[in-house]
């Protein structure tokens, strides 16, 4: 058999010019045709000398060298860090040219399922750093130190940092707080070569508009030594905190947080705020990151619903309640449905503190409770579904068709299976009728929002 001959070696130097960015905002530079080498911190345009660092039958990764000519969109911000983590791959390209990217990957994704779809400009920041209102990041004893940071893409290499550039400012020295606090009780940290040892990750919420700070310490170990020392020393040190959680998550689990929760100190949950709503927020609840962003991102998606007050809405995947209740004074009747048993109590909660009286939250899967609603004969007007990065499954999709709601609200973080679910959804009868609008969510990363609207189209 001839031996495959590939068209670059590992350690070659190689010259080439970036022809895109790939979906997690890495360059590609194309070795020939059908063989693409991907490298960090590169902007279309450019040219560049790479060091080859990985090779595989099917494609190269390198690291850029120098440039040899840089994109007039370059905009370093000297934080090499967040590219060497890949926690901001876009870091150093220009804000407007990030939103200009994608939304063309927003039309490209549409492309690939087979639609044409008209898209927005999309809705940008007008200060895109500091926005994050809660991170998870995992520690490491590494050369002597007990160090907070991100892994280096593809290793055990942890990248120390303090300021995280997209997080809230205060989360960033909440950490840093907790991480000397741990540091000097000598703390043990889980470390992945040995695959021993007790604390995984710090998590930190922080309320945009309460200002409340939750600390949640995510344990390998069950049992943490010296932990009434810690506890009194993070209380003492952080006079925001009114939550401090130790999340028992063991590695062999490979889960970031279990549902294993011992309150340390202070409440189990805290409150914050979104368009004029109290939220109860606890260590497991999905609850958007970027807070200025996400009511944009509602009140848009309300909007775009053409929401009326004889409506009855479904929100599937509906969290702690926040998109439903936040359109609940404007239809008749709001049913949401979620798999995660903690956010459903949380979302009932939420219901009382607003004093919503035409909302209610089921505990279920949403493809099973949505057969159970079209077997019914349940008929909504309109449907609003904001799923994880997966999607939504054959089985959800021909549900929602069985129920015929005239409008179907498709609140995706992936372009990529929202272009997917809404080919398959036009194929069942219903129609894009509007202009997709992209939500930068998520500044500095190649990760956007986008919020599509389809209606029935009646026979």
């Amino acid at each position: 058999m001839a031996k495959t001959v590939l068209p670059v070696q590992l350690n070659q130097k190689f010259q080439g010019e970036v022809d895109s960015l790939r979906f997690n905002g890495m360059g590609i530079i194309w070795a020939q045709a059908d063989y693409p080498i991907y490298v960090a911190d590169a902007i279309p345009g450019e040219l560049v000398e790479v060091e080859i660092i990985q090779v595989d039958k099917k494609s190269a990764y390198g690291r850029i060298q120098r440039w040899l000519t840089s994109s007039p969109e370059r905009e370093n911000q000297d934080r090499q860090y967040l590219i060497e983590a890949g926690t901001a791959p876009l870091v150093n390209w220009q804000y407007s040219a990030q939103l200009q990217w994608k939304k063309e990957q927003v039309r490209l994704a549409f492309q690939q399922a087979g639609l044409t779809v008209d898209v927005e400009p999309p809705v940008g920041m007008d200060q895109p750093t500091y926005y994050r209102n809660k991170t998870i990041v995992p520690l490491k004893w590494q050369d002597g130190e007990l160090l907070t940071g991100f892994y280096q893409r593809g290793s055990h290499h942890l990248v120390s940092m303090t300021d995280y550039y997209v997080n809230d400012s205060k989360i960033d020295q909440a950490i840093e707080t907790v991480r000397q606090i741990l540091a000097d009780l000598q703390v043990s940290a889980f470390d992945p070569d040995r695959q021993e040892g007790a604390l995984r990750y710090v998590m930190v919420r922080r309320g945009y508009y309460s200002h409340e700070l939750m600390v949640v310490l995510v344990s390998n170990e069950a049992v943490i030594p010296q932990l009434d020392e810690v506890v009194k020393a993070i209380v003492a040190a952080l006079p925001e905190l009114k939550s401090l959680i130790l999340n028992v998550s063991p590695k062999a689990d490979y889960v970031l947080l279990s549902p294993h929760n011992q309150v340390l100190w202070g409440a189990g949950a805290i409150y914050d705020s979104l368009l004029g709503y109290r939220f109860l927020i606890g260590p497991n609840s999905f609850y958007q990151v970027n807070p200025s962003m996400t009511e944009k991102l509602y009140q848009l998606a309300a909007q775009a619903a053409q929401l009326q007050p004889s409506d009855l809405v479904v929100d599937a995947y509906s969290g702690i309640g926040t998109i439903g209740i936040s359109v609940a004074d404007q239809v008749r009747q709001v049913i949401g449905v979620e798999v995660v048993a903690g956010a459903v109590a949380d979302a009932k909660k939420n219901v009382t503190i607003n004093q919503i009286n035409n909302a209610d939250y089921i505990l279920a899967d949403a493809p099973d409770q949505f057969v159970d609603w079209a077997a019914q004969g349940i008929k909504p007007d309109v449907v609003i579904v904001d799923p994880p990065r997966r999607g939504l499954t054959h089985k959800l999709i021909e549900a929602t068709v069985q129920m015929q709601p005239q409008r179907l609200v498709y609140i995706s973080c992936s372009p990529v299976t929202a272009g997917r679910d809404c080919a398959q959804l036009a194929k069942l009868g219903y129609q894009i009728v509007r202009p997709v609008i992209p939500v930068d969510q998520f500044p500095q990363t190649s990760h956007v929002e986008t919020i599509t609207v389809l209606e029935r189209l009646v026979p």
